[in-house]
């Protein structure tokens, strides 16, 4: 009877090419970046992605340490989304490089599993959006309505829209830097994807300009020119109504007073400016006026927030781990049967001090 050795090297684990390759992009690392930290040549993880190499036990523990995750999370056998570009709203395909593409994607995909997860234990929200193809100012009315925003300011826009099952979370400050606000109609849920470099008021604008690509475009076509403008024509008139913007815009114009309107309506001066012009209500020089003025306040970097309006942060996804734990589901066990480290899942879902405190809506000037 013949004895096996005991030097006899161990068999190589299941492997979904897939989730490597996921795990990398969500890394933002190129192949040969992931070999030189991992100690492989580009051509082994190359082929390791491509399934015509299966690593190693050894191998996968480097590349899980290296990237945030369990080496389970590359065994195959679990859902597993994969996006590509033509699946997001993306604003530019020209400033985007491909490897930032890759990982607001797979920030996507992961998101989707997190989502999917926790709405098994603590029953997120249902999407009711609606069917609206009517046309960018019909049908901002239309959502503003079904958000129980007759008139004025829509208080709390990310919460709105988190209430009717939409997904808004942030790439993480890793994330590229060329990588602007997009949104993805996946198969469950809308996703709504924020950056860490816009400031509150262009986040708010940023927002419902997504929410009108989910709204008014169901197929992607990134960087079309018509679908961003009728999404901007969208977000103008959810913000800030034709008709009630050109019964309180001062007659003046000057900064001061614009300011004090655009604060109450939770937007910048520059976007209440163009609207002002676009209706009408402020000729081009005055406009130049306003705009030179802005520019003296040295506010074009960083124009400031009416009140204390902290700016509005995603919370339903941290709402929903809260509930999840109290059914037995913490975030380390969410970690496990996701196969990421509790880091990673933490930033997923934007688990912080900051996010678990009391909601704070705009203070109206």
């Amino acid at each position: 009877m013949a004895v096996m050795s005991s030097d006899a090297p161990a068999p190589a684990p299941a492997f979904d090419p897939a989730r490597l390759s996921m795990a990398r992009e969500l890394a933002g690392l190129r192949g040969p970046e992931l070999a030189e930290a991992v100690g492989l040549t580009p051509a082994a993880v190359s082929r390791y992605e491509l399934g015509q190499l299966r690593p190693d036990p050894c191998t996968l523990a480097r590349c899980a340490d290296r990237l945030g995750v369990r080496v389970g999370f590359f065994a195959p056998g679990r859902p597993h989304l994969r996006l590509d570009t033509a699946h997001a709203h993306f604003r530019s395909l020209c400033a985007i490089g491909a490897a930032e593409r890759a990982q607001a994607l797979a920030h996507v995909e992961l998101l989707w599993e997190v989502a999917n997860a926790l709405d098994e234990v603590a029953e997120l929200p249902a999407v009711d959006l609606g069917c609206h193809h009517d046309g960018p100012e019909r049908t901002a009315h239309a959502i503003r309505g079904a958000c129980g925003v007759e008139t004025g300011p829509v208080q709390h826009l990310v919460r709105a829209l988190e209430a009717r099952g939409v997904v808004v979370t942030r790439l993480p400050a890793t994330a590229g830097t060329n990588v602007g606000a997009f949104s993805c109609a996946l198969p469950d849920r809308p996703v709504i994807v924020l950056t860490e470099r816009e400031d509150p008021l262009r986040q708010r604008f940023s927002v419902a300009h997504e929410l009108g690509h989910l709204l008014l475009h169901p197929d992607a076509a990134p960087g079309c020119r018509v679908h961003e403008s009728e999404a901007d024509a969208f977000a103008a008139e959810f913000l800030t109504p034709a008709e009630e913007i050109a019964g309180t815009f001062p007659l003046n114009a000057e900064l001061d007073a614009v300011k004090e309107l655009a604060d109450a309506y939770g937007v910048s001066v520059k976007a209440l400016a163009a609207r002002a012009r676009g209706l009408g209500l402020m000729t081009d020089a005055a406009h130049r006026r306003l705009l030179t003025a802005f520019a003296k306040r040295g506010w074009r970097t960083a124009e400031p927030v009416g009140g204390e309006y902290p700016g509005e942060q995603p919370n339903l996804l941290c709402r929903a781990m809260v509930r999840a734990a109290e059914h037995g589901v913490d975030l380390a066990a969410l970690a496990v049967r996701l196969r990421v480290d509790t880091a990673t899942l933490r930033g997923l879902i934007g688990f912080t001090e900051r996010h678990e405190d009391a909601p704070r809506t705009l203070r109206l000037v």
